[in-house]
């Protein structure tokens, strides 16, 4: 009686999603692909993953995901391979590497790129794709782990068409909003690169302005609650600035994934003749304080930098 039951709950579920025998595979078992990968879990979905260090992806097996040798072993058991890993080199490698996901052979798999790579690797990857009958299309992600965990992020998609209407039902079940931005490849990551460049300042002019007040020796908490009861507030200031005046850096997204993206995107300014200025000093902001220790902090570890610059000790 109890298997039965349990049985029925599961066909439950799949209807609910409308997908009974979907399965889904994840490359890179970092802060947000092992986010991803928990909320397919949470939602139902046979949940395959692919890590190079398998022991990062345990905790996720734990909760019933699936692990495979290779790339190749993702793509010819899953319907669709989210990818999640840092930069372009590590996408060409998944997909065009030995014992990659075109070995699969599986034509019929459709790649959803949530990575934040250059525009133009999106593109090469979206034309050799194709030129070998497979489907990718980029699908960047605004939000941290937490959110995903919760399906509250927004997706920003681009490519293929088709390949993206038949995605809906993998993206909604972590994001709570899509932007469809059309059939050019690379469009998503040209919105993902310049919505990271606008935390980055945010997360700056932030952490000055507590520097600011910290020298003047007044709290900080009270600069942030005034600044958060104005509509000058943000998300950041909100969520994040009460752990920066308390000094709590814990990463959610790395400092050096944030200098990363700030420089991804001042090589494809350069690429296209802009000039950004303080795109550029952001990025020597995060390089120096990356060089000092600080690249496995939160981005907002950018904080102690400035601390540093001015002679103000940080501590928890």
């Amino acid at each position: 009686m109890c298997n039965k039951r349990v049985r029925i709950l599961k066909n439950l579920k799949s209807r609910e999603l409308g997908d009974d025998y979907m399965n889904i595979g994840v490359v890179g078992t970092g802060l947000m692909g092992s986010a991803i990968a928990h909320r397919l879990i949470e939602r139902g979905f046979r949940t395959f993953l692919y890590n190079r260090t398998k022991e990062r992806a345990m905790a996720l097996v734990k909760k019933g995901a699936i692990q495979t040798e290779y790339p190749s072993d993702l793509g010819r058991k899953c319907d669709y391979v989210i990818i999640s890993v840092t930069d372009g080199i590590a996408v060409k490698e998944i997909l065009f590497g030995k014992n990659g996901l075109v070995d699969s052979k599986n034509r019929k798999l459709i790649v959803v790129d949530t990575s934040t790579v250059l525009p133009e690797d999106s593109i090469y990857c979206a034309n050799l794709m194709k030129k070998k009958g497979y489907s990718i299309i980029q699908a960047p992600i605004m939000g941290g782990p937490d959110p995903t965990m919760k399906g509250d992020v927004i997706s920003i998609v681009s490519g293929n068409k088709k390949s993206i209407e038949k995605s809906k039902r993998i993206l909604t079940s972590y994001s709570k909003k899509i932007f469809n931005l059309g059939i050019k490849d690379g469009a998503a990551n040209f919105i993902k690169l310049a919505l990271n460049l606008n935390i980055a300042l945010i997360a700056i002019s932030l952490a000055e302005s507590i520097v600011f007040v910290k020298k003047s020796r007044i709290d900080p908490a009270i600069f942030l609650e005034i600044l958060n009861s104005t509509y000058f507030r943000t998300g950041l200031s909100e969520i994040k600035g009460p752990k920066m005046v308390k000094n709590n850096f814990e990463p959610k997204f790395f400092l050096k994934n944030m200098l990363k993206d700030i420089q991804l995107l001042n090589d494809c300014a350069r690429q296209n003749g802009i000039t950004l200025s303080f795109a550029s000093q952001a990025e020597q902001y995060f390089r120096i304080a990356s060089n000092k220790g600080y690249s496995e902090l939160d981005y907002t570890g950018i904080l102690k930098l400035f601390g540093e610059f001015n002679n103000l000790k940080l501590s928890r």
